[in-house]
């Protein structure tokens, strides 16, 4: 084994890198996996959704009673 890439200036820097990138991807994984498991939040979001393809429906209906576009 070969020990001097370990043994040089750089590679505590570089070491010190990789261990930051590690955490970051790691907190980017938890943070990720609790928006996706957040139950409260999907259903809000899916409430929502509801809400305004109800409110365009009403908005379409609305423009086909008028017979015209507004400009």
């Amino acid at each position: 084994m070969n020990t001097a890439t370990l043994t040089t200036p750089a590679s505590g820097v570089l070491a010190g890198l990789a261990v930051r990138g590690g955490l970051r991807l790691a907190g980017w994984g938890y943070r990720r996996a609790s928006r996706l498991s957040d139950r409260e939040r999907q259903l809000s979001r899916l409430e929502a959704r509801r809400l305004a393809l109800a409110a365009l429906a009403e908005r379409d209906d609305l423009y086909r009673s008028a017979g015209s576009l507004p400009r």
